[in-house]
């Protein structure tokens, strides 16, 4: 038992890393004219993607968003949306103006694959992919029914333990051992008589 104990203490500190927890990401995806890079993002609860509209042509704005039913808009339930992102803004004359969406991942009711769409303002889409997982920390506990700490022992009874040799391999270790012990007497007799 405790051997058992002992090899759990030199285990524990390498299983300690499987508990970790993730420690929060902010991901950036650059909005362009026909393109968003990176056009796929995976993410884990507790983390940010920022999309940001580096769309320069005139007059052109992008909104992305999850539009469920398809109907072209992101004002259903469960669907939501960046609002209209421009490439510039004016604050001083449009407080409300908006050049980039952050989107904080901070449920577990959003975990999933999206393929969300953004509506350029020319009329055109651009298919973005959106990839949430769960953050899954692994705890390492003794099984349920096992005792952890100051708990009575109860004494196991010693097993009797048997050999694995068979009774061919005993007889040749023997056989050698009383070559070995007749070659070291060989030898000594051998320096004894020199001297």
């Amino acid at each position: 038992m405790r051997a058992a104990i002992i090899a759990l203490l030199f285990v524990f500190p390498l299983l300690s890393g499987l508990g970790a927890a993730h420690e929060p990401d902010t991901f950036t995806v650059i909005v362009r004219e026909d393109t968003h890079t990176p056009q796929e993002v995976n993410l884990v609860v507790n983390d940010t993607v920022q999309y940001y509209n580096a769309d320069t042509r005139e007059n052109m704005t992008h909104e992305i968003g999850l539009d469920l039913n398809g109907d072209g808009d992101f004002n259903d339930t469960d669907e939501f949306s960046s609002g209209t992102l421009h490439s510039e803004c004016d604050w001083d004359n449009d407080s409300d103006c908006r050049v980039a969406w952050i989107f904080a991942i901070n449920t577990t009711a959003l975990v999933g694959n999206y393929i969300l769409s953004d509506l350029l303002s020319d009329g055109s889409e651009i298919e973005v992919r959106l990839n949430i997982a769960a953050d899954v920390h692994l705890e390492v506990a003794p099984p349920i029914g096992e005792c952890f700490g100051d708990c009575e022992e109860e004494e196991a009874e010693e097993e009797m333990k048997r050999s694995s040799q068979t009774d061919l391999q005993k007889g040749l270790m023997l056989a050698g051992m009383m070559m070995f012990g007749g070659a070291s007497a060989l030898f000594v007799a051998t320096l004894m008589q020199k001297s």
